[in-house]
């Protein structure tokens, strides 16, 4: 269990967000926060009041929250990195590097009969901005949907880079309706690091919105899973991954962090203790 004074900062950090982000997240309740203390995510359904109707973009979307007892760099280190991974039906290629951590990446999902399989094309980007008004408090990696690009999607193709992505498969899928989200991670100091998620896909055509939802809240607790294992402390620096503001991030500061998690901050030491009596 955290520390009152940590966990009473997390209401503090999200309307921090709130005034300086883009997306809008939902507030915590007492007993949400007492669940994220205690180490458990929460991922729900969050209906977002300011959503106009015709919106591309759902009104109902899906929102998540976990507490990571590393530093900061290492959980964004694992985040990015597990969201390099693919998996059996999902599968995904870099096409183009921008400048300041953006890159634009081709998807690929499989989807089970009697639906077609989907594809898209994404611009992920670092919120430099809102790190330099957090004052480095606040980190976020945010997607959006690009336009339907033919050009760009022959390129993806011609890559091969997608395994087991054939000229058929290709051509039957489905171009996405909508999908836009981010990861921001908040700085807890020695406690670790609070992750906030949301996600909006609309997969179109006739699936269901409620399987669309079920799939959005099974990849994000799949991808809090992923935070668990820290594979951020095994990083190499290759493929390089870029900071809150679109900074490239080495070996040797990944390595920094992972010492500074193997000494044990006091707070985090005492928390530990108290959990293990």
């Amino acid at each position: 269990m955290l520390d009152g004074d940590v966990v009473g900062k997390i209401p503090r950090l999200l309307a921090q967000y709130s005034e300086q982000g883009d997306l809008r997240l939902p507030k915590l309740s007492p007993a949400e926060l007492e669940t994220l203390a205690a180490g458990t995510p929460l991922v729900t359904l969050y209906r977002d009041p300011t959503a106009e109707p015709g919106d591309k973009v759902h009104a109902m979307g899906v929102v998540g929250w976990q507490i990571v007892k590393a530093p900061r760099l290492l959980v964004w280190l694992s985040l990015l990195g597990s969201r390099e991974d693919s998996s059996a039906r999902r599968q995904h290629v870099v096409l183009t590097r921008r400048p300041a951590g953006a890159y634009v990446s081709y998807h690929h999902i499989d989807l089970p009969w009697p639906f077609k399989d989907r594809h898209w094309l994404l611009l992920c980007e670092k919120n430099s901005s809102l790190a330099n008004e957090s004052h480095d408090d606040i980190w976020e990696h945010r997607w959006s949907l690009l336009p339907l690009d033919d050009s760009q999607l022959e390129a993806a193709y011609d890559t091969r880079a997608v395994p087991g992505l054939t000229r058929k498969a290709f051509d039957d899928s489905v171009y996405l309706t909508a999908n836009q989200g981010a990861w921001i991670v908040f700085d807890l100091g020695a406690e670790g690091t609070l992750v906030a998620a949301s996600m909006d896909i609309d997969l179109g055509g006739r699936v269901p919105d409620a399987l669309v939802q079920s799939f959005a809240k099974h990849q994000m607790r799949e991808f809090f899973d992923l935070l668990n294992r820290l594979s951020g402390a095994d990083y190499t620096g290759n493929p390089v991954i870029d900071d809150g503001r679109g900074v490239p991030i080495t070996e040797e500061a990944a390595l920094r962090a992972v010492r500074y998690w193997a000494e044990k901050p006091p707070l985090v030491a005492a928390s530990e203790t108290n959990e293990n009596p």
